[in-house]
């Protein structure tokens, strides 16, 4: 009798923390992980290098070539224009989103979408786990990251056969870009 007790809360345990635990913290690990990649990527500003990793993307992940974005920045209101297409944009800022951007930032803002406060990307109530998760994939990122000089590499010996390489996807509709974009925008900006 007391085994089939022990044995059920083993099972009950499992059941609950077990595997629900394990895709929460795959989650939020990949909220970090394509955090510190976006954060890599982004700020290099050598043409003939965005033109690389473009092109890497282009020939690794179909449909990737469709996705190059301009869009037009408010910054009064600190938000993309949604619609565009009848209106006098050049009292915007014109801004291009390349496809590994697009691509990245879908990625991280879908899964932090879907947790709770937008947790672990903004820290408010996550709980410790979560955070932990996040920060595990900062450190292991910054453990294999390799410089701008060597990013090509990088992303073939690190990038797509990633255990977070399956929150990719190439059908982004712009729109719905646009409107996460402006969900990240509103989180950066809050005071």
């Amino acid at each position: 009798m007391k085994l089939r007790i022990l044995l059920s809360f083993i099972l009950v345990s499992f059941h609950s923390t077990g595997w629900g635990s394990d895709l929460n913290h795959k989650k939020n690990y990949c909220v970090g992980y394509f955090e510190e990649l976006y954060w890599s990527l982004d700020p290099i500003e050598e043409e003939e290098i965005r033109k690389l990793i473009k092109n890497f993307f282009n020939k690794n992940l179909p449909g990737s070539s469709q996705l190059d974005f301009d869009l037009f920045y408010d910054s009064k209101t600190k938000q993309f224009i949604p619609e565009w297409e009848n209106i006098d944009t050049s009292k915007y800022i014109k801004v291009n989103y390349p496809n590994f951007e697009i691509i990245i930032l879908d990625a991280y803002i879908n899964l932090f979408k879907e947790g709770e406060n937008y947790c672990p990307a903004f820290w408010d109530n996550c709980e410790e786990d979560s955070l932990n998760s996040f920060f595990k994939a900062a450190e292991e990122y910054s453990d294999i990251w390799r410089g701008e000089e060597n990013v090509i590499s990088f992303l073939d010996d690190n990038f797509l056969n990633h255990q977070c390489s399956s929150y990719l996807r190439t059908s982004i509709n712009q729109k719905e870009f646009i409107s996460d974009i402006n969900i990240l925008i509103k989180e950066l900006t809050k005071k």
